[in-house]
This record gives C-alpha cells, sequence and structure tokens, in this order.
C-alpha cells in the first residue's frame, strides 16, 4: 500500500476506485465499505484508494486534544493496509479544505487529484464546507462525467444499532469491551513503546511499564485487566492504570501497566494492551501506603477476573 499525501504530492497517475471518510477504529462498518472498493477496482482493473483527512475535521475544529481516537494514524495505516488497499489518501485538513465547496471538493481533490472512475461511500458520509455534500451531489456531479457512484447500506447491529465509532466510544465508556471487541471485529486495544519512568512502582513492589500516550486523547480512563503482547507474540496477563496518577502528581496521561509473574527487560519494545475488564476508576488516594494496598487490591482481582474467564474462554487473542 502507498501513501500519498494530497495535495502535497502529485495527483495519483492511475485510475482509482475509491471511497473517503475518517475511519476511525477501522470497525466492521469501515472494513465492509473498503472491502467492496478492493474488490470493485480488482474485477475493473482499477487502483483502490481509501481517503481519509490528518487531523481529522473533529480534531481541527475542537482540537486533538479533545478528541479520544479509536485508532491514531500508525495502528489505522496497519489496519488498512490489511485490506490489500493500493493507495491510502491523506488530504491536509487545513482552512482551506475546510472552506472548499462540495463541488471543488468533487472536481479538485476526488476527479483532478485522485482520479476516481467509481466512488463508493458510506449512507452518511457529507463532505464539502458545512457538510452540504450527500451521495445525491455525488451522483449529480458524476455520473455526467463518466464517473460511477455507489454507496454502501449501514451496518447494523441484531438490536438494529448502527455500527459507528461514536456508538464504539459509548461502549467504551461503559467499559463493555465484549461489545466493542463484536463491532471492531479485534479486542480494542493500545500500541506503543515501553519507554522509563520515574521507577515509583518499584519502590512499591509492583514494577510497571510505561506507554507515554504524549498528547494523544484516549477513550478509556481508570484501572483495568489486560493482555499485554510483545512483538515476539508472547502474551502475558496485567493490571493497567490510564490517567495522570494523581496520588504522585503525575500530570500528563500515562498508560502503565503491572504484568504478572513477569521479570524482563523490555525498555524500547512495542507492546499491544489489550483490554478485557474496568477494575475501577482512577480515585487520588492520601499515601503512598494506601495506594500501594490498592495495587495489590488490583492485582487479587485481575488474577481472580482471568482465572474465572479461561474457564469458559479458550479461544486464543486475534491478531492484530
Amino acid at each position: 500500500m502507498k501513501l500519498v499525501r494530497y495535495p502535497q504530492q502529485q495527483p495519483i497517475p492511475c485510475k482509482t476506485a475509491l471511497t473517503i471518510g475518517n475511519f476511525d477504529g477501522v470497525h466492521l462498518g469501515h472494513q465492509a465499505l473498503i472491502k467492496r472498493v478492493v474488490d470493485y477496482a480488482k474485477k475493473n482493473e482499477l487502483k483502490s484508494c481509501v481517503v481519509s483527512m490528518q487531523p481529522l475535521a473533529s480534531q481541527y475544529f475542537m482540537g486533538k486534544e479533545n478528541v479520544p481516537l479509536l485508532t491514531p494514524f500508525k495502528c489505522k495505516y496497519h489496519l488498512i493496509k490489511a485490506l490489500n488497499v493500493d493507495y491510502y489518501c491523506l488530504l491536509n485538513f487545513n482552512k482551506n479544505l475546510a472552506e472548499l465547496s462540495a463541488v471543488d471538493f468533487i472536481e479538485e481533490i476526488l476527479l483532478k487529484g485522485l482520479n476516481a472512475q467509481h466512488i463508493i461511500i458510506g449512507d452518511d458520509f457529507r463532505f464539502g464546507k458545512n457538510r452540504v455534500g450527500d451521495i445525491a451531489l455525488l451522483k449529480q456531479y458524476c455520473l455526467p462525467r463518466g464517473v460511477t457512484v455507489a454507496h454502501i447500506n449501514t451496518v447494523v447491529e441484531k438490536d438494529n444499532a448502527r455500527i459507528s465509532s461514536s456508538l464504539i466510544r459509548k461502549h467504551l465508556d461503559k467499559s463493555e469491551f465484549d461489545f466493542v471487541e463484536h463491532t471492531l471485529g479485534r479486542r480494542f486495544s493500545i500500541l506503543g513503546r515501553v519507554s522509563k519512568g520515574k521507577q515509583l512502582g518499584r519502590t512499591l513492589d509492583f514494577p510497571t511499564i510505561n506507554i507515554k500516550l504524549k498528547n494523544r486523547a484516549v477513550p478509556i480512563n481508570g484501572i483495568f485487566c489486560v493482555k499485554v503482547k510483545f512483538s515476539d507474540a508472547e502474551t502475558y496477563l496485567g493490571a493497567a492504570s490510564i490517567g495522570t496518577r494523581p496520588t504522585v502528581n503525575g500530570g500528563s496521561n500515562l498508560l502503565e501497566v503491572y504484568i504478572l509473574d513477569f521479570n524482563k527487560q523490555v525498555y524500547g519494545q512495542n507492546v499491544e494492551v489489550l483490554f478485557y475488564h474496568k477494575i475501577r476508576n482512577e480515585v487520588k488516594f492520601d499515601s503512598l501506603s494506601e495506594l500501594k494496598q490498592q495495587i495489590y487490591d488490583d492485582v487479587l482481582k485481575t488474577r481472580h477476573f482471568f482465572n474465572n474467564k479461561n474457564k469458559t474462554i479458550t479461544e486464543p487473542l486475534r491478531e492484530q
């Protein structure tokens, strides 16, 4: 898959079948849409192209720190690549793009820039200034120019709930991780690199691995039962904390994981933390001794959770 940043780079030289969207989470609805584009492109000797924005429009208007993403760019890139897409095009969402009319968006970006011959969009997609562009406008403008347009109906759950990134965030807020796995098609996880922290956990007899979230907004917060997967595919159980560590005046958001029965040096390694159950909210304790006791209780609850879960669930972790 070739990554194209447009308009910074040259227009795509080959004819394409494309789709456009935020694709945050690359959930089952997104996957169905992208697979349809890939299949159409192969059957019609075109190149498949997935078009998104960086930053997302919501991040541009609200600020990156205020928009919790299901999948940051690197994760989204690999998930889309796994669907056998030829081109992943990122549009620079700035003032110029925000002010671009829907018709100019079609003409300048989709047709001239990305050489679209066939466009497939979700039934809720809107584009152009004030989001006035829709499937009807696409057909009205593109069909006379020989460009075909189609849309895919919303993917719905058995309870008639539409699969969407916002729906997934709502269920993450309730820590309903099994539901989220059902809609994402994989377990919700956070990926990152293990960095060296202040090593406070060692003084409490619970050494942790630290994954800095920098300015990234994440859709969950608190203490969780997790599985930790390293790049060598080894998987361990753990108790994870996402938050600002108020007891020690931590400040910035951080993901910390105490890995059960683990004693290895892993600084600098890439790691994936998969979330299974929320134990509690993050709170501020009056002393480090109280914090230590609470961590001890959290670890016991983590062991209990996985001991019970393993009695009924034996399927392996999904590969990302």
